[in-house]
This record gives C-alpha cells, structure tokens and sequence, in this order.
C-alpha cells in the first residue's frame, strides 16, 4: 500500500493508489455484499483544521475500481438499464414557473 501526505495552511490531505484495505464482511460495506473478500482502495481524504482541531472532512473514494474488484461492470449495467427505459423524448421544464 501507497500513502502520500500533503500540507498547506490549514488543509493536509492523504491519498495513495491503493492506500487501505479492506474485507467485505460483517453486514457489508455501503451496500455491497458481504463477500468474504479484500478489495483495495484508492481514496483522496481531505482534512480542514483550525484552531489545532479538525473542522472539515472530506473523502472521495474510487468506487468504480471497488465494484471492478468484485467482478461488477456499472458500465455494463447502465446500458442495459438505458435499454429498459421507455423510448421516445423526454419533455422537461426549464424550471421557471409561469
């Protein structure tokens, strides 16, 4: 595992490419199933501090790659659920009442 740590004024941020680990088991992890299986993960984890305590946290973690692991193409599944969509136009508003 990777792990770069950056800083400036009051914002430091982690990342690596991957920079953690993880089995999905127990209840599973944000949906996905309890497979019994490590994936890594590839995240950016930003953090905002003042006043010496942590104000502000971000974290972007690629799920795309995760579902890859596991042997789900999202891809793959949004065309077939774009093929289950009803045809023909799809009129919207533009927003402003009249």
């Amino acid at each position: 595992l990777m792990s770069h740590w950056i800083g400036e004024g009051n914002y430091v941020c982690e990342t690596g490419w991957p920079n953690m680990r993880l089995t999905l088991s127990g209840d599973g992890w944000m949906g996905l199933p309890p497979l019994g299986r490590e994936v890594l993960m590839r995240s950016l984890d930003f953090w905002r501090v003042e006043d010496g305590l942590i104000r502000e946290n971000w974290v972007l973690v690629d799920l795309l790659d995760i579902y890859r692991q596991i042997g789900i193409d999202v891809f793959a599944r949004l065309v077939e659920f774009n093929k289950a969509r009803p045809g023909g136009s799809i009129s919207l508003s533009n927003g402003i009442p009249s």
